[in-house]
């Protein structure tokens, strides 16, 4: 199967049907008369494309807005469509770049208009042309490995190699496509760099103490500024026009350094790019520039080391107006394990926090902990509804392990925390599925929209990160279908079931394919778990023996192997299970730590449903789920946080905050509304948004809070015609077709 986007005829209507089969994303081009992609020269872009075709026509729609750059055949740009309008084009070569969910460009000639005013973007040309289609995908990986020994001097050589995956050292590396993946990390006797793995020259050094600890917190900075990392008696920036900076006296120092280094230049250079590739009307460059007057042309042109010493002289009350707060900080112990996992830690452009070595771990809470009575058997109980109940395992004499006759010995797979412990009160039992006493460590309040954990504990909110997550990385599809598998063999919790089938089938621009099954055998599972799908969704009883099953409990840890590229495991203490999950194959699993109350359960499965399907990423998702639904806090993801099931229509994915106020608005009244970006690995922190609403006419940096501003309420409406989307009204997260 290939790994780079496909061309082909759309099956039912006239028009091209681009697949990118390593994301599980397609975009089709509506054409006025059916198509025969012929081969194409990938060289005649003016851009990276991975492949190339080319189609004739008259007229090409898209099937939503999407916003476009009108570039000359070198791609000098000449204009950008990204609002409700109507352009024409006289007679010329034109390079068309689509920000579509796989990166598209279009090379013609002849005088063409542009229309943005309805439903779906027309293009339209002066007669049937040739229209050369050149597409790559937004996906990237590690070029090369990088072995260390475990010693942090070897390790700064390895993290000065990150820098040589950037494609540029100019402000354009705010972008996220210009940010390459770096190299991979190996633990091995020797230090051993492959030859090509060269940072650009940018004149910038970061000076550290020889402790691991110091390795990490600079990582993403030295990344993102293509710096060498090179031993020192204190930390310290330096730089060939003259900077000297301390970062701080201890690591901790050094961390709140770095994020606070990191944050400059990058908001910076979102601001100084507008003067190159895409000379956007900004947000933050308007705000910028009402505080400071600077030079942005002669920044962009400057030196790596000259523009630094000028961003640092940019006052603090001035960067802190264009800020907005990180998508990710990731939280690691100082040792050697951790380095293997910095490389997709730094992908993905997220903040290191090192915690002590010595941190105390935390303890299960009295409700994870007084489970005992209520683990073997369902449990009805008043004050969580007259007809709830606990999604903990039934008696364990009631079903047979698969492969083993009933009555025979429990045995597990693979030992387990809490599996081999006892005590009088039968606390061992509640932690059966689950870490043990000690098994969890907290993690602060950060500036973030979500937080990973790094070592071998498990956070007790956020993602812990595993590292055969990152190296599952393969095809799922070859025409762009998304294929979801959900699971439950429990009738009394069928309703979930059926909601969330009904979920993940309805986003009519999305190719889904929905497989649901009730009531499966240790078989049936077994072999559902090995078959490929973008979502495996299981309801029912789990523990630390595995998934019950109509004849019996199978173990997740007897699995070859799994197709499933993620997981959302809604069952009790489904913990240990999902582990063996992404151990065999997953991407990534969306698991639970405590016994469940079904109706709590099926809230957090529905709305995860919603917000995978909306196209959110796991980690943002989980950050959702867990501040607006009841038991969200009883989950946490284990694996790759950056997974996600589907594209989002608008690109990247937005949850607006509605001020309540007043509380049955009609057609003419103003509401106040505050959107907030979540950044996707496909348009990663970098990318820009602009909201369709009366009087936006700016960009935004996507990430995080983003504008705030007063739209009539028929406006608001008017946003979301198609798909549902979710909306926080009065601190409450409901969506959009039902609020509306």
């Amino acid at each position: 199967m290939s790994t780079h986007p496909t061309f082909a005829p759309l099956p039912e209507h006239a028009g091209l049907d681009v697949v990118d089969p390593i994301e599980t994303r397609h975009f089709s081009l509506y054409t006025d008369a059916p198509v025969d992609p012929s081969g194409g020269d990938v060289d005649r872009f003016a851009f990276p494309v991975a492949t190339a075709c080319e189609i004739r026509c008259g007229r090409i729609a898209l099937p939503y807005m999407v916003p476009m750059e009108v570039r000359t055949p070198d791609g000098d740009h000449r204009t950008s469509v990204d609002l409700p309008t109507v352009r024409e084009f006289p007679a010329d070569e034109y390079l068309l770049e689509l920000h579509s969910p796989i990166k598209l460009y279009l090379r013609v000639t002849g005088g063409m208009s542009v229309d943005t005013t309805g439903d779906e973007v027309g293009i339209e040309f002066d007669g049937t042309v040739a229209v050369e289609v050149g597409a790559r995908s937004y996906h990237s990986a590690p070029a090369a490995t990088v072995t260390v020994p475990d010693d942090p001097e070897a390790m700064m050589t390895a993290v000065s190699t990150f820098g040589s995956a950037l494609k540029t050292a100019s402000p354009e590396r705010a972008w996220p496509t210009l940010r390459g993946h770096p190299p991979e990390i190996a633990r091995g006797d020797e230090l051993s760099v492959p030859d090509g793995l060269d940072a650009p020259d940018t004149g910038v050094t970061v000076s550290i103490p020889a402790e691991y600890g110091h390795v990490y917190a600079v990582a993403p900075l030295a990344y993102y500024l293509g710096a060498d990392v090179v031993p020192g008696e204190t930390a310290r920036l330096t730089a060939a026009s003259g900077v000297d900076r301390s970062l701080g006296a201890d690591v901790r120092a050094v961390g709140e350094s770095v994020e606070s280094l990191l944050k400059r230049v990058f908001f910076l250079d979102c601001v100084v790019r507008t003067e190159g590739l895409y000379p956007d009307d900004l947000h933050e460059r308007d705000v910028l520039e009402s505080r400071v007057d600077r030079d942005l042309a002669g920044l962009y042109d400057a030196p790596p080391a000259d523009r630094l010493a000028a961003y640092l002289s940019v006052s603090d009350e001035a960067v802190a107006a264009i800020e907005s707060p990180w998508h990710r900080v990731t939280h690691v112990r100082p040792d050697p394990e951790t380095v293997e996992l910095l490389p997709y830690v730094v992908n993905d452009l997220s903040l290191v926090a090192v915690e002590p070595a010595d941190r105390d771990p935390w303890s299960p809470t009295e409700s994870q902990r007084k489970t005992g009575d209520v683990v073997d058997s369902f449990v009805r109980s008043a004050s969580a509804g007259g007809d709830d109940f606990l999604r903990s395992a039934r008696p364990r004499g009631s079903f047979r392990r698969s492969g083993e006759l009933e009555g025979e010995p429990e045995q597990s797979g693979r030992d387990r925390p809490g599996d081999h412990e006892s005590s009088d009160d039968g606390s061992a039992d509640s932690a059966r599925g689950v870490p043990g006493e000690g098994g969890y460590i907290p993690l602060p309040d950060v500036d973030a929209l979500e937080q990973a954990w790094v070592g071998d504990r498990t956070p007790i909110e956020g993602t812990k990160l595993l590292k055969p997550a990152f190296e599952h990385d393969r095809t799922t599809s070859e025409d762009g279908r998304v294929e979801i598998t959900v699971v439950c063999n429990d009738e009394e919790m069928r309703e979930e079931l059926d909601s969330t089938a009904e979920i993940y089938g309805t986003r009519e621009d999305l190719r889904t394919e929905v497989t649901c099954e009730f009531g499966v055998t240790t078989a049936e599972l077994r072999d559902l778990l090995a078959r490929d799908s973008d979502m495996f969704h299981f309801i029912g009883h789990i523990d630390g023996l595995g998934f019950q099953c109509v004849d019996g409990i199978l173990d997740a840890g007897t699995l070859d192997a799994t197709g499933a590229k993620t997981v959302l495991l809604n069952g009790c203490r489904s913990h240990d299970q999902g582990a063996e999950l992404v151990a065999a194959g997953a991407r990534a699993a969306v698991v639970s730590l405590a016994d469940l109350w079904n109706s709590g359960a099926m809230e957090v499965g529905e709305t995860l449903a919603r917000l995978f399907h909306h196209g959110f990423s796991i980690g943002h998702a989980m950050t959702i789920v867990r501040e607006y639904t009841s038991l969200g806090g009883d989950y946490v993801v284990l694996g790759d946080p950056g997974v996600t099931l589907s594209q989002c229509e608008n690109g990247i994915p937005t949850m607006y905050h509605v001020d309540p106020n007043p509380q049955n608005p009609t057609n003419s009244d103003e509401i106040r509304i505050t959107s907030y970006s979540y950044p996707i690995r496909s348009y990663n922190i970098g990318s820009t948004v602009r909201l369709y609403v009366p009087g936006s006419k700016y960009q935004h940096v996507a990430t995080g809070t983003g504008v705030e501003t007063e739209v009539p309420m028929n406006s608001f409406r008017e946003l979301f015609t198609s798909t549902p989307e979710p909306i926080i009204v009065g601190n409450e997260l409901t969506w959009t077709d039902v609020w509306l």
